[in-house]
């Protein structure tokens, strides 16, 4: 696991876990947290496309990111949190509830602290405080790091027969709107030279990689996706 420390402040993230939220060592130790490296802001930008989400609790001065996986998936929620490691003061934490069909549902969850380093992700997915995109993210922001934690993420097979022989990639884009999709699938296509297409999923718009260009996704994911997710893919 990733250990940050802010050698500026000298502060170690370990020396203000468990205080007040007004303890004056907590509040320095914010402040000396001025932006996201450039391996979390590919990543996060990934993430946003995914679940992941962006809350304010001060009309937008600040924003903090908030995270929420099923448990099949606890080692892909390890890893994240490693990764935001100086901005989380508290552990993945487990919730459990039961489903209308009466099954045993775990998730585990985890949120950042809220600090202006979380805005320009905001700038780029809130508008009117609810999540969406600008019209260049993808073709200004997104790598293939963020395209692989948005596939690790929200992605997936489009056919999951067992013998099936399509190597189709389903990237679930429900979040957003019909119009925000069209866009996206077509940026895909501008930047990264996918053939994509827009389908219909439960009335929500999906973005599909089809299987022509699989093993150009593969060529760019690669070398990032962790190999507890590989069994995602076709």
């Amino acid at each position: 696991m990733i250990k940050y420390k802010n050698m500026k402040q000298g502060i170690s993230k370990e020396k203000i876990l468990g205080l007040s939220p007004n303890s004056n060592l907590l509040k320095e130790y914010k402040n000396s947290l001025h932006r996201l490296s450039k391996l979390q802001w590919e990543v996060a930008t990934g993430l946003m496309l995914g679940d992941a989400s962006l809350q304010t609790q001060n009309n937008g001065k600040t924003y903090r990111m908030k995270f929420e996986w099923s448990d099949k998936n606890k080692a892909y929620i390890d890893h994240v949190y490693a990764l935001f490691d100086e901005w989380v003061l508290s552990v993945p934490h487990k919730k459990t509830r039961i489903s209308p069909k009466g099954n045993t549902v775990i998730n585990w969850g985890f949120q950042t602290i809220s600090q202006k380093a979380f805005n320009p992700l905001a700038d780029l997915f809130i508008n009117n405080n609810k999540k969406s995109i600008i019209d260049s993210l993808i073709k200004d922001h997104l790598t293939n790091v963020g395209l692989t934690y948005w596939f690790m993420d929200d992605g997936g097979k489009l056919d999951y027969n067992k013998n099936s022989k399509n190597k189709s990639i389903v990237l679930n884009t429900q979040s957003f709107t019909d119009l925000e999709v069209i866009n996206m699938a077509n940026d895909l296509k501008n930047k990264f030279q996918f053939n994509t297409e827009v389908i219909s999923n439960k009335g929500k718009k999906v973005i599909v990689i089809k299987s022509e260009s699989y093993s150009l996704f593969r060529s760019n994911i690669d070398n990032y996706i962790l190999p507890e997710m590989v069994q995602k893919l076709p």
